[in-house]
């Protein structure tokens, strides 16, 4: 079965492996409309997914149902801003947006905590999905506004808790 929303959502990086960012934008935190994320079709969902995705479907209700695969690796895990980042082109400033930008946004996060952890003698944060689906997720904003429309819907609502716009 084909499933029309998974189609934009690149399956093929959603692997249970790696932790997947998303984009928000503004200063009162909303998803920004061109962070891709929903449920792949080809890595089934991880158990340490379950509960947060359990509760995003629930509220989620009928909204695009039969159009996506419940059962997928749900992504993002988490976003961060990706919109006006300025970056040095040949001397000039220039504004850039995307999940590029917000990607080594959230991976610099991680590099300082790590960093922090080793200068007191204690192991890094190794693979952050577990952490970030059991407690991890109260040391982060939940973003609860806007949506990644596309493929003829909607796309998917952010809602509280975890959802497939903002992680």
């Amino acid at each position: 079965m084909r499933f029309p929303l998974a189609r934009r959502t690149h399956a093929y990086v959603s692997s249970f492996s790696l932790t997947s960012v998303g984009s928000t934008q503004g200063i009162d935190e909303t998803a920004a409309d061109f962070s891709s994320g929903g449920f792949s079709n080809i890595f089934a969902r991880p158990s340490y997914q379950d509960d947060a995705v359990a509760g995003y479907l629930s509220q989620l209700g009928n909204t695009n149902a039969g159009l996506f695969n419940t059962a997928g690796r749900a992504f993002p895990d988490v976003s961060a801003q990706g919109v006006n980042f300025i970056v040095d082109v040949a001397g000039q400033g220039q504004g850039v947006s995307g999940t590029s930008a917000s990607s080594p946004t959230f991976a610099s996060v991680i590099a300082l905590l790590n960093d922090e952890l080793l200068n007191q003698g204690k192991s890094p944060l190794g693979f952050l999905n577990p952490l970030i689906y059991s407690s991890g997720a109260a040391a982060l904003n939940d973003i609860t506004t806007g949506s990644n429309p596309g493929c003829g819907t909607d796309g998917f609502p952010a809602l509280t808790g975890w959802d497939p716009v903002t992680g």
